[in-house]
């Protein structure tokens, strides 16, 4: 007689670590997801870059630079504002390892759009990069409609105790890709001169690569084969709505996760800000800072994953991630306020080895202060990222996990706003020989906006439902 079988991605009695780093499931979902944002980040990058270019060039030929940088983050994010609610729907609707394999084919055609443009090298600069910035929001909306699809398959493909460990290794690697994408973007840039079309080729060849290793994955049938597509479902649908209000632990999570993001886009133009304008140092200095961010995010993440073993492990993580959130804002509000000093200022161009080396005791502190501000969302995050997939049915994850994206990407867009505010009260308040004294400021707001969700978020562990496993494969 055979013996019963379960699912692919199951571990075999305590060696459920073992079991995934073994498992070509597993090894599908983060090399796939690690390349699309990889992909995303060096041709946005690349795009942000030549658009600052081109201010300079504008700035110096007329007198008036055209800053097309706006213009190219609202590409990018308006389609997740619009297309998130469609995501889940897709998601739910349809299967979702088929969601996934039709957006890598989809990021292959948009990166193919890339390359076209790019070689039409007769064409004014500026009409160029309105085509290229058309290119970016057709790869946001691509990553819209990836995302639901991305997150709600793994409650199907691992089991309960592997999903902190897997979140965790997906979001350190989803920051990973977004520091080395952000990086190898200006290194292509300065090595590559006029040859651009070159960059297209690599994003051409990655968005392959990831449609290849989508292939690992396997297949899921449909949770909702007959949802109507109703116009409701383009934002968020009523009965995502009656669900969400109806679980305060669910809406509590979602809440937090737009904090986690709403801190995370203040957090890197105002690093920006603190480095080059109130420090005065180069931007390979003021991109170490920022950095230290987002390594310290991936090993949150991958530390909040692996150590969690235990039920309520994940509500220890997210109760010392957000206090320590509270604390690492609190000194990073201090050391950069000067009354400890200022790091040594330099207007030039440094390469990254002399940007660690001729950083003082000063700099080191700032830098140290943002790895522990990164480390800390890294654990409070990845434990509120796993009960929403949890939570929903089956039937709804994708919904949710749309809503989900269109709420994080509100919070963005908000982040924007306050941080234009912010930047404009605290500079009323400054010395006119020093305009920029004030931005620490920033840090100092983050603090108070974090304070309360330290003090009043408790994550609870998902009840089980029954409706919800999937039989065994």
């Amino acid at each position: 007689m055979s013996s019963p079988q379960r699912s692919p991605s199951e571990p075999n009695g305590d060696s459920g670590a073992l079991a995934l780093a073994t498992s070509p499931v597993f090894a599908g979902v983060v090399v796939t997801q690690f390349l699309g944002a990889f992909n995303d980040n060096y041709f946005k990058q690349m795009l942000l870059l030549k658009c600052v270019e081109f201010e300079r060039t504008t700035k110096e030929q007329f007198g008036e630079g055209v800053d097309l940088q706006p213009l190219a983050m609202v590409a990018f994010a308006l389609p997740f504002v619009l297309l998130s609610g469609l995501g889940g729907y897709v998601s739910d609707r349809f299967s979702r390892q088929r969601v996934i394999i039709w957006c890598k084919v989809g990021e292959v055609a948009v990166m193919a759009c890339s390359l076209i443009v790019l070689l039409m090298t007769d064409l004014p600069t500026r009409t160029q990069l309105m085509l290229l910035i058309g290119v970016l929001a057709l790869m946001g909306g691509q990553s819209a409609l990836f995302g639901p699809s991305k997150y709600a398959i793994l409650p199907e493909l691992f089991s309960k105790k592997q999903l902190l460990p897997v979140n965790g290794t997906v979001q350190m690697t989803t920051f990973l890709a977004i520091i080395f994408g952000m990086a190898l973007a200006g290194i292509a840039l300065d090595g590559l001169d006029d040859n651009l079309w070159y960059v297209a080729v690599i994003a051409v060849a990655i968005a392959i690569a990831g449609t290849l290793t989508s292939l690992l994955i396997h297949r899921t049938d449909a949770a909702h084969p007959d949802l109507p597509l109703r116009f409701e479902m383009i934002f968020v649908p009523r009965d995502t709505w009656r669900l969400i209000r109806n679980d305060p632990m669910l809406r509590n999570c979602l809440i937090m996760a737009m904090l986690f993001w709403f801190i995370g886009g203040v957090t890197q133009p105002a690093v920006n800000s603190l480095g080059e304008l109130a420090f005065g140092i180069s931007k390979t200095r003021t991109s170490l800072m920022a950095a230290s961010i987002g390594v310290g995010i991936a090993c949150g993440c991958i530390i909040a994953g692996l150590l969690s073993k235990c039920p309520g492990d994940g509500a220890k993580w997210t109760r010392f991630g957000g206090w320590m959130i509270v604390v690492s804002l609190s000194v990073i509000t201090v050391i950069s306020s000067g009354v400890l000093g200022s790091p040594q200022s330099s207007g030039e161009q440094e390469t990254i080895v002399a940007g660690i080396l001729q950083a003082d005791l000063i700099e080191w502190l700032i830098r140290a202060s943002m790895f522990l501000l990164g480390f800390s969302a890294g654990t409070f995050v990845i434990p509120i990222q796993v009960y929403i997939q949890e939570s929903p049915p089956l039937e709804q994850k994708g919904r949710v996990l749309g809503a989900l994206n269109l709420l994080s990407w509100i919070a963005i867009v908000a982040s924007a706003i306050f941080i234009l505010v912010a930047n404009k009260v605290t500079d009323a308040f400054a010395a006119e020989d020093a305009p920029y004294e004030m931005r620490f400021l920033v840090f100092a707001a983050l603090t108070l906006v974090m304070l309360p969700g330290a003090m009043l978020f408790r994550l609870q562990e998902v009840s089980e439902r029954p409706m919800d496993r999937l039989p065994d494969n």
